[in-house]
């Protein structure tokens, strides 16, 4: 087909669309479309798969409800295009210009063409997006499965319940975007920007949000304790909690700096302090059992002798803390960092300040520390019973004279790990079988 016919295929269509007499369904599967313009165009339902429409100027065009299955859109600029119920299988996108589109339950999943009968199934090849614009686009419903979207731009866009699990995002901007209950899950979105978006209701199982911005962002709802949110900014400010929950910290901040003569110990049992912000606080004493502290940002924070059992604190930044003492008994850290916390026992002492030659020991009976940063974590003397600590980095602590007995430690990291004097009766080193038979319990040789 010459390219001078091309217009009147168009034309034809225009007229079906409008149920016109002369009205033919364009069909431009497969064809050299390179460079052409197609501004304004109605296009609605129109075929074309394996058609390569690359540089092309599709702005505000109606190709709604079209098959454009594994179509070569590269560089193309369909600013305010309407794909709304499009078949975009397999499409490359690359460069392509999506500000103010619409894709309103588009399919983007990976596709792959069959040229012929002969030909065989090529392996499904995922959209590409990279440094595309969405800004303001409508993908509400879409399914991205597996896309590219590294660097691209999406900021505004209405992402509702869109299938994004297994992408690419990194470093893209999705600043003020709407992703109520949308599937993220596997995805890439390291260095990503998701300022004051909305992430209720998301599925962030297996999330790479290493050093993402999600300052004001929504969370509600959400299960960090599957993500990787190492270096990413996801705290509160304390000014952002309810007024009492901030009285009760202010009080105990009094009551450290005056020795217990003014203020009061704080207690926040069972309370909602989920991404607070309160790096370098001391909050040494504080009861903070059963307290919901997903995400925070406890960096370099005193506990000295806290109380934090069954404390929620998945995903958390503990690093270089001070937990001498703490009692976190069966509290949840999956996946938080702990680089070279300390987490060793207390002096005892009696009533004069001498030393009793007691030692209280930090307590980690039954936590959940699996994929947790131990790191350079200084956890000698620590009671580490039953704890599950699988998949956790223990490069370079101190676990000298803890106890692990029960501690289940498969695919636990323990390069240079100092295991000196430690306790690890019936440590469980092998992951659960497939099949489900019963974990082998092994005693382990200290250093083996």
């Amino acid at each position: 087909m010459r390219t001078l016919e091309i217009p009147e295929i168009i034309k034809r269509h225009i007229l079906w669309v409008k149920d016109l007499k002369g009205g033919q369904p364009a069909d431009l599967s497969l064809r050299d479309l390179r460079n052409y313009k197609l501004d304004r165009v109605n296009l609605k339902k129109a075929k074309l798969a394996g058609a390569n429409m690359s540089n092309c100027s599709i702005r505000q065009a109606d190709l709604s409800y079209c098959d454009m299955f594994s179509v070569m859109l590269n560089g193309a600029d369909m600013s305010q295009c309407k794909l709304d119920h499009s078949d975009l299988r397999g499409a490359n996108l690359r460069g392509v210009i999506l500000e103010g589109a619409s894709l309103v339950s588009a399919d983007l999943r990976g596709g792959a063409l069959m040229l012929g009968g002969d030909a065989a199934e090529a392996a499904l090849t995922n959209a590409v997006l990279d440094h595309a614009n969405l800004d303001n686009a409508n993908i509400s419903g879409a399914d991205l499965t597996g896309s590219s979207m590294n660097h691209s731009s999406m900021r505004g866009a209405q992402m509702n319940g869109t299938n994004l699990s297994n992408g690419n995002m990194r470093g893209s901007s999705l600043d003020g975007a709407v992703l109520k209950g949308a599937n993220l899950s596997n995805t890439n979105l390291n260095g990503a920007s998701l300022v004051g978006a909305d992430l209720s209701g998301v599925v962030l199982d297996g999330t790479d949000l290493t050093n993402a911005d999600l300052n004001e962002a929504n969370l509600e709802g959400v299960d960090l304790a599957r993500a990787n949110v190492t270096g990413a900014n996801i705290s509160r400010p304390k000014s952002e909690f309810p007024a009492d929950i901030q009285l009760i910290l202010k009080r105990h901040f009094e009551w450290i700096e005056s020795g217990g003569q003014t203020g009061a110990r704080a207690d926040l049992t069972d309370s909602d302090i989920e991404r607070i912000d309160l790096p370098n606080e001391d909050m040494s004493g504080a009861v903070l059992k059963d307290t919901l502290m997903n995400g925070a940002n406890l960096q370099s924070c005193r506990f000295v002798m806290s109380e934090m059992s069954g404390a929620k604190l998945a995903g958390a930044d503990l690093s270089d803390a001070l937990l001498e003492g703490a009692n976190l008994e069966n509290a949840d850290l999956r996946n938080a960092n702990l680089h070279s916390a300390r987490l060793l026992a207390v002096q005892l002492k009696d009533a004069s300040g001498e030393n009793t030659g007691r030692l209280w020991p930090a307590n980690l009976t039954g936590a959940n520390l699996a994929g947790a940063n131990l790191a350079e974590a200084d956890l000698g003397n620590a009671r580490l019973n039953n704890a599950d600590l699988r998949g956790a980095d223990l490069t370079g602590a101190n676990l000298s004279n803890a106890d692990l007995d029960g501690a289940l430690i498969a695919d636990a990291n323990m390069t240079e790990t100092n295991l000196e004097n430690a306790l690890m009766d019936n440590a469980i080193r092998e992951a659960e079988p497939a099949d489900g038979a019963e974990e082998d319990q092994l005693d382990v040789a200290v250093g083996a």
